[in-house]
């Protein structure tokens, strides 16, 4: 037990003991398992109670996962799947499906460099959204969103967004940008972002889907603690 309350087990599952309730369980894309639960509370019998629910969750997450299944050691990028080769600038080469780059910390600056000028191009495409609402662009590697807009009109990229194909790129784009006229997720927002992106029900799941590949990607693992 550390000082915050949390318990690592070693059978992939993490425990946080502190003063709740009642106890919650958390099946992650990459299925480990996180409990935040009272103190003294049973965790075993609570974890048998939901076994059925934990491997049903666990299989839903491996369906997702499938296409990433065997390739958590390539980086994806652009919707492909491509090795990491050592070279002294960065480089891709989408012939042969290889990325070049002399470290980590450059792949991610290298990234999401390009990931910048391409949402401020699409952005361009939207004038109607972005218009003078629009703030500052950031690129950031985010744990739980592939993007935000705050109040003040500046939108934050997740830098995975350069994983994902051309289409889902775009959307990503069009949803943030709508969040500028729109700052909730109401039927306005909805109709908005379905001017101008109709698919926009087809490409949710598949973000979702990419999302769960990506939380297996070991490549992506380690840039989430690169500078």
């Amino acid at each position: 037990m550390d000082r915050g309350g949390k318990k690592r087990v070693p059978d992939g599952m993490t425990v946080v003991l502190k003063a709740v309730r009642s106890a919650r369980l958390q099946v992650r894309p990459d299925g480990t398992l996180r409990v935040v639960a009272p103190r003294s509370f049973d965790i075993g019998e609570f974890l048998q109670r939901n076994a059925a629910w934990i491997k049903e969750q666990r299989e839903k997450f491996d369906r997702l996962a499938a296409e990433g299944c065997g390739h958590e050691d390539l980086l994806l990028l652009h919707g492909r799947f491509h090795r990491l080769v050592p070279g002294t600038w960065f480089c891709i080469d989408e012939t042969c499906g290889a990325v070049a780059c002399p470290s980590p910390g450059a792949l991610r600056r290298n990234l999401s460099g390009l990931l910048k000028e391409e949402v401020l191009n699409r952005l361009e495409a939207y004038p109607d959204l972005a218009g003078q609402r629009r703030g500052q662009i950031a690129v950031r590697l985010q744990k739980t969103r592939w993007g935000s807009c705050s109040t003040l009109g500046n939108l934050n990229i997740n830098l995975r967004v350069i994983a994902l194909p051309e289409p889902l790129r775009e959307y990503v784009v069009v949803h943030e940008a709508a969040h500028l006229r729109e700052p909730n997720h109401s039927k306005r927002f909805w109709d908005l972002v379905g001017d101008h992106y109709p698919g926009y029900r087809a490409a949710e799941a598949e973000l979702r889907r990419y999302w769960v590949i990506l939380e297996r990607n070991r490549v992506w693992g380690s840039l989430q603690d690169t500078k």
